[in-house]
């Protein structure tokens, strides 16, 4: 990460007065960093200090010492574009601003915005757009975890953002082809043993049981959606209307990649949360039959190929064995040589 330094080209700050504090106000920063876990908390809070560094011309290291309250679209704008010019990476930036746009939200909960014109402006900035799309990544929890948050946080849309959860969930938990997820149907789910009834390539049938967690994503969203036969997961209005009209797979191709620019997640491709799905199946040490036959794969084989674990996972996986060979550190040093003196 680039040192820090203070930007004037480009980027809007407070001024000196706005940086006074009000302490008698609540933290927006502390009411964010309390929804995540422990590791996502030190990486926020570190992103939201680098900011406020920024924000206040180098003045202010700590983010909780700082008014997010007061910053305006006219400072926010200019964000990006200042970040990237002192060496930022623009993953990084999309980051910042993840970490940003969560912050000014719960300093609008909290009252702290004058108005909602003031808020929506400052935090509706965009993120920066990734030149290439990586090819047949695997994805990290925390990213995972980031795109689902940035579903859950759309607070102009809050049915979409839910049914959003549960269509990435749901391609996770049951390693899904994007063609699948659209075409299920509320009948194809058995809340009761949480299984869903996939029809794959081929027209081959599965079944796919669900965690506990995507269970409760989904049980969320059918609950909005209601009990009404048709397709599982459907359209949402811009006014957040459920509309029973199936999705189709280029809109789960452009959902996961505005979710991803929300979040801050490099770019990846739908099938690449099917190849997480095997990958992180396969790390958990679940047999590679028995990840073949949740994934629908015709053969094993095809199994493997989707394995994206690093070099350093499979040299340990290595170290894991044990070796019928005696180590050469037990073995007396001197013995051959002697016995050729001796001989």
């Amino acid at each position: 990460m680039p040192k820090k330094q203070p930007v004037r080209s480009t980027l809007l700050t407070l001024t000196p007065e706005q940086l006074e504090l009000d302490a008698s106000l609540p933290s927006p920063v502390e009411a964010y960093l309390n929804t995540l876990s422990p590791s996502g908390r030190r990486t926020q809070a570190a992103a939201l200090n680098n900011l406020a560094f920024l924000f206040s011309d180098g003045k202010i290291e700590e983010c909780l010492k700082f008014p997010w309250h007061l910053l305006r679209y006219e400072h926010t704008s200019g964000l990006a574009v200042s970040m990237v010019g002192i060496g930022y990476a623009k993953s990084s930036v999309n980051k910042h601003l993840v970490a940003l746009r969560r912050v000014l939200e719960e300093a609008y909960r909290l009252g702290q915005f004058d108005n909602h014109d003031d808020f929506y402006r400052a935090a509706g900035i965009r993120s920066l757009r990734t030149q290439t799309i990586p090819r047949g990544r695997a994805l990290k929890m925390s990213e995972l975890e980031a795109l689902v948050s940035a579903c859950l946080a759309q607070s102009n849309n809050p049915n979409l953002g839910l049914r959003d959860a549960a269509i990435i969930s749901t391609l996770y938990a049951a390693a899904l082809r994007r063609q699948e997820i659209v075409d299920l149907n509320l009948a194809d789910l058995s809340i009761s043993e949480a299984r869903l009834r996939i029809l794959g390539k081929g027209s081959k049938k599965r079944a796919v049981f669900l965690s506990q967690d995507a269970m409760g994503a989904l049980l969320a969203w059918l609950e909005l959606r209601g009990r009404k036969l048709g397709p599982l997961f459907t359209h949402v209005t811009k006014g957040g209307k459920v509309t029973l009209r199936r999705l189709t797979p280029q809109a789960i191709y452009y959902l996961l990649s505005r979710r991803a620019l929300e979040a801050g997640v490099d770019a990846f491709t739908p099938h690449d949360l099917r190849r997480t799905s095997i990958t992180d199946l396969l790390s958990a040490d679940v047999d590679v039959l028995t990840v073949s036959s949740i994934a629908g794969h015709a053969s094993a084989d095809t199994t493997r190929r989707y394995d994206k674990r690093s070099e350093e996972t499979k040299k340990a996986a290595a170290e894991k064995l044990r070796s019928p060979f005696v180590p050469s550190t037990a073995l007396p040093s001197n013995r051959g040589s002697k016995a050729n003196t001796e001989g």
